[in-house]
């Protein structure tokens, strides 16, 4: 007969111990985006075959490889942006602002005769400026994000246009430029095919994870997002944190509008505005709560590639690709929707 322990026996307590681990992942926000991406996977790999014809095939090496390259400016913007949501902010400037890097650093090595690294500082830079607008406004005229960033999408572009502007007068959408190491930069490839930037992406996903997950200033995010008040009186510094959050935000946008260019050989005004839907969308996919105090990177990252597989997944069964951003409009909608009643929920449980 097994030993009884507070009237379970030995065996049954084995039995949850075992059992536990699963049903935890199964009530976790990121379990049901695993299973929407087997759904997902399953269907493309079939689908096609059957649509287009037997060479339109999703299990190969080059979707993998598309897929790692595809997630790397998404990416960045997802990363900054999941951060400040966590923390109860947000920022719907990013896309412009990563194309306003772009501009600068194309602006600065076709027709400034700047070095490469000059032009990608100084884009960094006057990016990471815009941040602290952004978080000067917010945090000093206590305006709301969503209004302060709004105009800022609508103001970042018209500067942008400013520095496209050539000798003669001519506002340039885009400008071309040429140089080998900024090539170098975008287009690298490991072992010849897996795209380096890509790479790169996923490694800062698991350093900002672990940033978010593992440290007393994750906790802080948290704590901020979930109750603003018991930060406050928890001793906080609020302001510097959403300064250091808005600016970490305008840098990787930065960085994804400065790796577009490097891949693209050119700059323009109006390249990735629209990504910071992607970011926004991969993120609230992912589990990270709009109202900010719940979710983690690793869930936005699962999040992300669902969104590329279908990005990717439309192409191969040759889907128009006007279907795309309609969908992540359709899917940011859905995910807001669930998050609202999720909120409504957890309040309720919390007033009971």
């Amino acid at each position: 007969m097994s030993k009884k322990i507070n009237n379970l026996g030995v065996d049954d307590i084995e039995s949850y111990a075992k059992i536990h681990p699963i049903k935890k992942a199964m009530r976790t926000k990121a379990f049901p985006l695993l299973v929407l991406f087997a759904v997902m996977v399953i269907f493309y790999a079939i689908f096609p075959q059957l649509y287009v014809g037997p060479h339109a095939q999703f299990f190969q090496r080059f979707t993998f490889f598309r897929m790692v390259q595809d997630i790397a400016v998404p990416g960045l913007l997802t990363i900054g942006t999941g951060m400040l949501i966590v923390a109860g902010g947000i920022d719907l400037s990013t896309g412009a602002v990563g194309s306003f890097a772009g501009v600068i650093m194309a602006t600065g090595v076709a027709w400034r005769g700047w070095s490469w690294w000059v032009a990608i500082l100084v884009a960094i830079v006057a990016c990471a400026i815009i941040g602290l607008v952004n978080a000067v406004i917010i945090n000093e005229l206590k305006l709301p994000a969503f209004v302060v960033t709004i105009a800022m999408t609508s103001t970042v572009p018209a500067i942008a246009q400013i520095v496209s502007t050539n000798e003669i007068g001519t506002s340039l959408g885009t400008v071309n430029f040429r140089n080998l190491t900024l090539e170098a930069i975008g287009r690298h490839r490991l072992f010849g095919e897996l795209n380096t930037a890509g790479v790169v992406v996923v490694v800062l996903f698991i350093i900002y994870g672990l940033l978010l997950s593992k440290t007393k200033f994750g906790r802080t995010l948290y704590l901020m997002g979930g109750n603003r008040a018991a930060a406050r009186l928890a001793g906080i510094n609020e302001k510097r944190i959403m300064y250091f959050l808005f600016i970490n935000c305008s840098v990787m946008a930065a960085f994804a509008g400065i790796l577009n260019a490097t891949r693209t050989g050119l700059g323009g005004w109006m390249t990735i505005v629209g990504h910071q839907f992607t970011g926004i969308t991969a993120a609230i996919l992912g589990g990270i709560s709009f109202g900010g105090g719940s979710g983690g990177l690793g869930g936005a990252f699962m999040g992300l590639i669902v969104l590329q597989t279908f990005a990717i997944g439309n192409q191969i069964s040759g889907a128009t690709a006007y279907l795309v951003q309609p969908a992540g409009g359709a899917l940011l909608l859905l995910a807001l929707t669930f998050d609202y009643f999720n909120i409504k929920k957890t309040a309720k449980r919390v007033n009971a």
